[in-house]
């Protein structure tokens, strides 16, 4: 009978239910009310604190959710903790802190959590209406619902040149597209497409073009602006959530401190895995930029193509930004942190900014993350050293005085693009109650 009961909890554990193996040792040990609790918060499942029985374990479980998972709705049915426990104000100000609307989109219910945090006072979040007591999808106006997408065809017997398209009725109605469009992305790409024709029409004024050629550069241009890849996308969760059994170890035997070095060497790992992301960027923003080229000269005589591909791809380039940077050097940036005789400069440069943010936080609590955010970057830059005058022989500020690794082949060196970023959202990370 007991090697049965012991085999349970490990076919459980093999399909991978952590709640249900969690449970089992809840209801047999010394302390199931702290048991349930983690279970609870661990699974994000505010209806299993219900399990709790005293009140300040359970308001508890409802705030630490809530603090997680930045969804209010964790705070709606809990009942008052006592001296003790916590009320549902402080379980509200613990969802509300350090988070957004935008996290909802990781919610059970993403319209209820938007909705209550709108009934605080907070905002649906972008593309959202607060109505009837609600979120709703914000609806397009007419104007920008498809009726600017295709203004190529209500000027096609008018166009025979790039030139055209810059200069007569075609670029009225991109203006007015322009005007229109109320998503950010999307108008910035029409903008940068505005500029490249206005441009292409100085310089290639004479190249012949159709409505389909127009319609894939004005795609490209708004691929090109797509912001769902950025880095600062990238949810750090994924890459340092402890795994399955890491997580069980945890519960069973508490969480090994985090120190300094660990949470800079957090960083790090974040920084890697965002320099990979940037490389397959790169990597499309240079097939962009190739596509851009063949589309302009695809028309042209075979003795003209290249010298059309060269000024479109260099046009595009001088006026697209990052949008358009292929730069396609972040192997390097990759490999030299990896080196173990160069790693710890870039341990001691993470560690000063966690520190000297730790600091701007403490001194100016009514800050935004993202204003402490840059006032840390500005602050390590000036001076790396500030509260560590005596940094002993890692002089982890080289990395801050030598160019970006865009610029140079130094092997000590790092990603502007990519590390600071990385810094942020590792500190948001590790730095959760």
């Amino acid at each position: 009978m007991k090697k049965s009961l012991l085999l349970l909890p490990a076919a459980i554990l093999l399909a991978g239910c952590l709640g249900d193996v969690m449970e089992i040792f809840c209801e047999a040990g010394p302390d199931s009310d702290h048991c349930y609790q983690t279970v609870a918060v661990q699974e994000s499942e505010p209806e299993d604190c219900s399990k709790i029985q005293f009140p300040p374990p359970q308001s508890k479980c409802h705030l630490m959710i809530a603090e997680n998972t930045g969804d209010p709705t964790a705070c709606e049915n809990m009942t008052d903790g006592g001296m003790m426990g916590y009320s549902k104000e402080e379980c509200l100000d613990a969802a509300f802190r350090n988070h957004s609307p935008e996290d909802c989109t990781k919610a059970a219910d993403e319209a209820a959590c938007r909705s209550a945090w709108a009934k605080n006072g907070k905002g649906c979040g972008e593309g959202f209406d607060y109505k009837n007591g609600s979120c709703e999808v914000k609806k397009k106006e007419p104007a920008d619902d498809g009726a600017n997408d295709d203004i190529e065809s209500k000027v096609e017997q008018d166009l025979n040149t790039i030139k055209d398209a810059a200069t007569g009725k075609y670029m009225e109605l991109l203006e007015q597209a322009i005007e229109d469009e109320d998503d950010d992305a999307k108008k910035k790409g029409l903008e940068a497409y505005k500029e490249f024709l206005e441009k292409s029409g100085e310089t290639m004024e004479t190249v012949t073009t159709t409505v389909d050629q127009l319609k894939e550069i004005k795609r490209i241009f708004l691929d090109a602006y797509d912001p769902s890849m950025d880095i600062d996308k990238m949810p750090v969760n994924k890459i340092l959530d402890p795994g399955l059994f890491d997580r069980m170890k945890e519960k069973l035997f508490g969480a090994e401190p985090e120190t300094e070095r660990s949470k800079a060497e957090s960083a790090l790992e974040v920084y890697e895995k965002m320099l990979e992301r940037q490389g397959e960027i790169d990597f499309l923003q240079k097939g962009k930029l190739e596509r851009l080229g063949e589309v302009v000269s695809s028309k042209a005589q075979d003795n003209m193509k290249e010298q059309l591909k060269e000024k479109a791809t260099d046009i595009a380039e001088k006026l697209g930004g990052t949008a358009f940077m292929a730069v396609g050097i972040v192997d390097h940036a990759l490999s030299s942190f990896q080196e173990a005789a160069q790693k710890e400069m870039f341990v001691g440069l993470a560690a000063a900014y966690n520190r000297q943010r730790d600091a701007i936080a403490a001194s100016s609590p009514g800050l935004s993350s993202e204003e402490i955010h840059k006032r840390t970057v500005a602050s390590v830059k000036e001076d790396p050293y500030q509260d560590v005058p005596n940094a002993g022989f890692v002089k982890y500020g080289n990395l801050i005085e030598n160019k970006d690794c865009q610029d140079e082949g130094n092997p000590l060196c790092i990603d502007n693009r990519v590390f600071w970023t990385a810094m942020d959202k590792t500190y948001g990370y590790t730095h959760k109650p």
